[in-house]
């Protein structure tokens, strides 16, 4: 005797929103995110949720410089929870250059250490985890 099994259909994932939008203005903040109006808003996922909410400008570092392409690079790696030298290993670049970049990163972000350094980028909307 033979058993199909048939692959779950994904569900579109959960809007958890905070209180201060009132649930109207979910599908609205929903088109804008898929708009592309990611300067007016806020969209994280986590635990496989959709986060969406309007941007609150005032916890927006101003002091934070702008980062190169490979310093984006290297705190995207960063935020996955990488290692200077695994991080190296995918950039092809020596540990050193990685801890050089991240010197520069803090330095730009204003921030104390890696983590401070991510969730500052994931603020000013540089990095979306």
């Amino acid at each position: 005797m033979t058993t199909s099994t048939q692959t779950p259909v994904p569900k579109a994932a959960p809007v958890f929103d905070w209180p201060d939008v009132d649930a109207p203005r979910v599908d609205d903040l929903q088109q804008r995110a898929a708009a592309g109006a990611s300067e007016l808003l806020s969209v994280l996922h986590i635990n496989g949720g959709l986060v969406i909410r309007p941007r609150q400008p005032d916890i927006v570092p101003v002091h934070a410089q702008p980062l190169t392409d490979r310093e984006r690079e290297v705190l995207a790696l960063v935020a996955e929870g990488n290692s200077n030298k695994i991080i190296g290993d995918r950039l092809v670049i020596s540990e050193r250059t990685v801890k050089s970049h991240l010197t520069y990163i803090m330095t730009k972000l204003r921030a104390s250490d890696r983590t401070h350094a991510v969730v500052t980028a994931v603020r000013l909307g540089w990095l979306a985890i």
